[in-house]
């Protein structure tokens, strides 16, 4: 559930950026990029994957760490995250929450196909935006 008025939305650009940051995401997931996903975190960040039996993390190296541990080349992972719904906190603090579908192959057949959303805490530092905190709830199955 959405936190706050849903008529608050960031502006514009801001939008733009945060769709961008949650693409990041899910791109440098799998591909196992640790460096690039770790830029995407704010030196505090939290995240919690525990609803799903992934652990959780604090810090962008120890988070990066974590979610780059199920990368396998021979079994790629592919993230479908859907559209987010945004809610503007203030000028520099945004709420987001998507869903997910994520899949990996085995032996060149998708599965299992796990359904989730994501809530986030995504926080303007400098001129750029990161996560400060990334929660995991499962949907499906």
């Amino acid at each position: 559930m959405i936190d706050g008025d849903v008529r608050v939305v960031p502006d514009a650009r801001d939008v733009q950026a945060i769709q961008n940051l949650l693409f990041a995401y899910a791109k440098y997931t799998d591909a196992g990029s640790r460096t690039e996903l770790a830029a995407l975190f704010t030196a505090d960040a939290t995240w919690n994957g525990d609803e799903l039996t992934f652990g959780s993390a604090t810090g962008p190296d120890a988070i990066a760490a974590l979610v780059t541990a199920h990368h396998d080349p021979a079994q790629p992972m592919m993230h479908l995250p859907g559209p987010a719904a945004l809610t503007a906190v203030d000028a520099d603090t945004v709420h987001a929450e998507l869903w997910c579908l994520a899949t990996r192959w085995i032996d060149g057949v998708p599965m299992p196909h796990i359904h989730f959303t994501y809530t986030d805490v995504v926080r303007r530092t400098g001129d750029r935006w990161q996560f400060a905190s990334r929660t995991l709830h499962r949907v499906a199955p």
